[in-house]
């Protein structure tokens, strides 16, 4: 593909006209129509180390994208409101374009080495997006008004780096076979919720969410094109990310909405309650029917509802939602329940995500209670499995997913995570049953070895 320089030299022009108010807030966002194989050819990148690329799919509204190079880090006091973005996205009747891209750590007091390339909190601009809306295929170029450069160097850098993107080699497809090296003791994941189920009887608390995680090392590095290939297979209704700090890829697929913001309309949902999935239809169906009628799953996910509706109670109203129904996962179902409400006043983005997250589904009830017994109990650092992932654009749209069903790959090692919700009634065995339901959805996707 070759770049239409003559359209992206006028935008350019025609956007520093426009951005002379107030140029320390205004980007660039130039949109073109590419071919698919040219967006193909984009997405094996996924596979070749850079220092920032960030992969979205979201099947529900039939988005994907693939986000290469930081452009610019947006510091904790600025609001994201506060930003112009300049555009003509609107040639092509695009709304949703992610524009700003965010990822946010679970909460914690540890602070392992393994992490260490993904910040706390990271709100970024990228440099270019390759999007896919359908079956339309677009780049997206992204500029920072006070870039003091002319448009022919510009221009120039672009070509460079879009050169070395396309013609990155795609690696051979072979799976990757990992041997589990490390796990928490049974014993000791027993003693764990024992503790925890001691707080609930004494009234401390109504639910926490325990976790575990297996250490793995892995052979070869992963063909990512392949794994992504095979999550949208296995889990066409989540959020699937792939997220690649320098030397460190969190990847995974979350069938879990924190929310999404289309203007004015906030959708969330309630996602807590598990039971495995059966083998026949009609044992399937049983499963469903007992997760429906259970009293100690409903009020697990019921808590998650009443947190949900009395959070965003606080900044919208109309809000609606249905009686708990059926999310059917590859290995697990889950009660579901799905809420949405018309937003009031002006919340900002960071203030909603700062309200919801963590939810009583990853965290637990009161949540502050639950975030102490979690840093107390839990032996290591969840980093940015549980945390937040997602984009955010200037005009007021948004989507963020939970970062759950997730691993982190670095160099030749790899953490697999899963988590349960401990409420009155739970059980450690078949809590540890269902964190190992969980954990197959990722683990699947590699040849493996049992631990010793």
């Amino acid at each position: 593909m070759i770049l239409n320089t003559a359209k992206l030299i006028d935008f350019l022009n025609f956007s520093r006209l426009k951005s002379f108010r107030n140029p320390n807030n205004s980007f660039f966002v130039y949109v073109q129509p590419i071919d698919e194989l040219f967006f193909g050819k984009a997405l094996s990148f996924i596979n070749h180390d850079s220092e920032s690329s960030f992969y979205w799919n979201n099947p529900d509204s039939s988005e994907i994208f693939l986000a290469i190079d930081e452009l610019l880090k947006i510091n904790e006091i600025t609001q994201l409101e506060d930003l112009n973005f300049i555009s003509n996205k609107d040639d092509f009747q695009l709304e949703r374009i992610p524009e700003i891209l965010v990822s946010i750590k679970f909460p914690s007091n540890k602070a392992e080495t393994i992490w260490q390339a993904f910040e706390h909190s990271t709100f970024f601009i990228p440099k270019f997006i390759f999007y896919q809306k359908e079956k339309s295929f677009y780049l997206i170029i992204f500029s920072h008004s006070t870039e003091n450069k002319t448009g022919t160097i510009i221009i120039e850098e672009i070509e460079q780096r879009l050169k070395n993107i396309i013609s990155s080699k795609t690696k051979n497809q072979n799976q990757s076979k990992l041997k589990i090296l490390n796990q928490i003791k049974y014993d000791e994941w027993e003693g764990m919720i024992k503790h925890s189920l001691q707080k609930i009887s004494e009234g401390n608390i109504r639910k926490v969410v325990l976790s575990r995680y297996l250490d793995c090392e892995i052979t070869n590095a992963p063909d990512l094109t392949l794994l992504t290939n095979k999550l949208k297979d296995d889990y066409p209704a989540s959020y699937l990310f792939i997220y690649r700090k320098s030397n460190s890829i969190f990847l995974g697929a979350s069938p879990e909405k924190l929310f999404v913001i289309n203007k004015k309309i906030i959708e969330t949902e309630a996602l807590a309650g598990t039971v495995k999935r059966g083998e026949t239809d009609s044992a399937d169906n049983q499963l469903s029917e007992f997760l429906l009628n259970d009293k100690k799953e409903l009020a697990e996910h019921n808590n998650v509802v009443e947190y949900i509706l009395n959070t965003i109670s606080e900044f919208a109203d109309g809000i609606q939602f249905d009686k708990p129904s059926i999310k059917k996962l590859k290995y697990v179902q889950h009660l579901w329940t799905p809420i949405n409400g018309t937003l009031t006043g002006d919340p900002t983005i960071k203030s909603i995500i700062n309200r919801l997250h963590p939810t009583p589904a990853v965290c637990g009830d009161p949540k502050e209670t639950a975030l102490d017994i979690i840093n107390n109990l839990e032996n290591y650092d969840r980093g940015l499995f549980t945390g937040v992932l997602g984009w955010y654009s200037g005009d007021g749209f948004g989507e963020f997913a939970v970062a759950i069903r997730s691993a982190l790959i670095k160099n030749n090692k790899v953490m697999l995570f899963a988590g349960c919700g401990i409420v009155e009634g739970s059980s450690p065995e078949k809590e540890f049953y269902e964190t190992e339901l969980k954990l197959k959805s990722i683990l699947s996707l590699f040849q493996h070895e049992p631990a010793n």
